[in-house]
């Protein structure tokens, strides 16, 4: 038993071992994660901890195995792109994601406030991204449906602390997702490695407060190098939002396209969202399945092209592209 565990721990431990409901259970458990201190030597004691609290938490009460659609860690995919976000406990996640939707998670200075994934949808320009806030990543227990749902996605958000070692939550949070199969897009993975899950990756710097914080933030880059792409931000001080949001676009590697019946204006208000370097024919597609086979030529306004030109179903599209199709 680790040395030091304050009465408060032993109090809390007795409440455990006495509690007969699972409400009762996890309230105690809380506790005693609470009240073991912080340390080398209390690290296995608080992840035997952590695993039983999770255990209940996620687990459902009755006998009967759930189906995929009750699991917690199961949601169902909305918008133009699907991002998690993932980090150390402590690092701004659930705060993240309650400042760039209507979410609402639990927010707290206690570390493992959040236990189950948390959904919101993020207003990006005109389109909107689903973003998931998700339980804290920890090398001693990983709750394999959060990997699962990590997989899922279309890019993943690395929260860091700017004022308690980020490098170290950095290459820790990367090192967890490399264990399990889960690579930044830009990363070679090991070749004799199967099942290897690629994506992008974007690494969030929070607490960048004030200008003394920038060059703390500029120090870091310097240290690690342009190893990671990294993104200052403050969500006490809301600064660096906009490049923020204009830095997850970028990384999710998507374009918007509008189509425009024959004869009509375009329709600007929903756009069609593909891949960068998707052709004409993979618009057509995503406009309809039948529209493929149907297709014999397009009109482009946008990039790379005078107004109104023909082009065939090869042609390369650009981010907000208008698109006449004939059939």
């Amino acid at each position: 038993m680790p040395a030091n565990l304050p009465p408060e721990y032993f109090s809390a431990e007795q409440r455990f071992k006495e509690a007969k409901s699972t409400e009762e259970k996890i309230a105690a458990l809380e506790d005693v994660i609470s009240a073991i201190p912080k340390h080398k030597g209390t690290d296995k004691l608080r992840a035997e901890y952590r695993r039983k609290l999770s255990k209940l938490k996620t687990q459902p009460q009755s006998k009967k195995k759930p189906s995929r659609h009750e699991s917690q860690f199961y949601i169902e995919k909305e918008g133009a792109a699907r991002v998690v976000i993932v980090g150390a406990p402590n690092t701004g996640k659930s705060s993240l994601l309650a400042s760039l939707t209507h979410a609402a998670p639990e927010v707290s200075e206690s570390p493992y406030t959040t236990w189950t994934p948390t959904p919101g949808m993020m207003q990006l320009q005109n389109i909107q991204i689903q973003l998931i806030d998700t339980p804290p990543l920890d090398k001693e227990y990983i709750e394999p449906e959060l990997m699962n749902l990590i997989r899922s996605a279309d890019m993943i958000l690395v929260t860091v602390d700017l004022h308690d070692f980020p490098i170290q939550q950095l290459e820790d949070t990367i090192e967890i997702l490399k264990n399990n199969k889960i690579y930044p897009s830009y990363v070679t993975a090991d070749p004799s490695a199967k099942n290897i899950t690629s994506l992008p990756l974007l690494i969030v710097v929070n607490k960048t407060d004030n200008q003394q914080n920038d060059e703390d933030y500029k120090t870091m880059c310097e240290l690690v190098e342009n190893k990671w792409p990294l993104q200052p931000l403050s969500i006490t001080n809301y600064r660096y939002f906009d490049e923020l949001s204009k830095a997850i676009f970028e990384h999710l590697n998507i374009i918007r396209i509008y189509s425009k019946p024959p004869g009509k204006d375009a329709r600007k208000s929903k756009p069609f969202v593909l891949k960068k370097g998707s052709t004409v024919e993979e618009f057509a597609r995503k406009v309809h399945h039948d529209f493929v086979n149907k297709l014999k030529s397009a009109r482009i306004w946008g990039t790379g092209v005078h107004d109104g030109q023909m082009v065939g179903r090869d042609h390369i599209l650009y981010d907000q592209d208008i698109v006449e199709l004939h059939l």
